[in-house]
């Protein structure tokens, strides 16, 4: 699922300079050898995570932690304190959404902010398949089972705000949305 920005190649594009101190694009020549991508589509990419997450970061008081904080936190509550957590979360999150998701694409809306929190916060790697009404997202991760409830709870939250019924599939490293819509 391609975040609303994501390059095209049908898109038309337009070509445009900027200045940059010569160390910067130093930098930016040797990540992207690191990565084996040509420096175009490493400055593409660093601009459609900007679009696609950091300029709404800050308003949304994100914060960056390691996964292996994030388990450490998550191992100290018990599986009913996640739960209450990611409850309120995804009220929260789904009053948001509401402001930011027109009516008539609300779910196209949930499903790329889920996209880009996968991508660009580190909840997992997601994948998405539609067929007809029929949708299924599923999240993998490596951050343990109450990451999973905790993604489960959220989500549900969520998606009950937009008057969708999921079914979910929970797992250690991985939960699956079903849902028709």
């Amino acid at each position: 699922m391609p975040a609303d920005h994501d390059y095209d190649r049908n898109t038309t594009s337009q070509l445009r300079t900027f200045r940059l101190p010569q160390t910067t694009v130093s930098t930016l020549k040797s990540e992207a050898r690191k990565r084996a991508i040509s420096v175009n589509a490493l400055v593409g990419a660093v601009i459609l995570k900007f679009i696609g997450w950091d300029r709404f970061a800050d308003q949304f008081h994100f914060i960056a932690i390691t996964g292996d904080l994030l388990e450490a936190i998550l191992s100290d509550l018990t599986d009913d304190e996640v739960e209450q957590v990611a409850n309120t979360i995804g009220t929260r999150t789904a009053e948001e959404g509401m402001k930011f998701w027109p009516a008539e694409s609300r779910v196209e809306g949930f499903i790329t902010y889920l996209n880009n929190r996968c991508r660009y916060a580190g909840y997992g790697t997601m994948a998405y398949e539609t067929k007809g009404v029929n949708h299924v997202l599923m999240i993998e991760h490596k951050l343990g089972r109450r990451w999973s409830i905790f993604l489960h709870h959220v989500t549900s939250n969520i998606l009950t705000k937009l008057g969708i019924v999921a079914k979910f599939d929970i797992a250690e490293d991985r939960i699956i949305i079903h849902f028709r819509k």
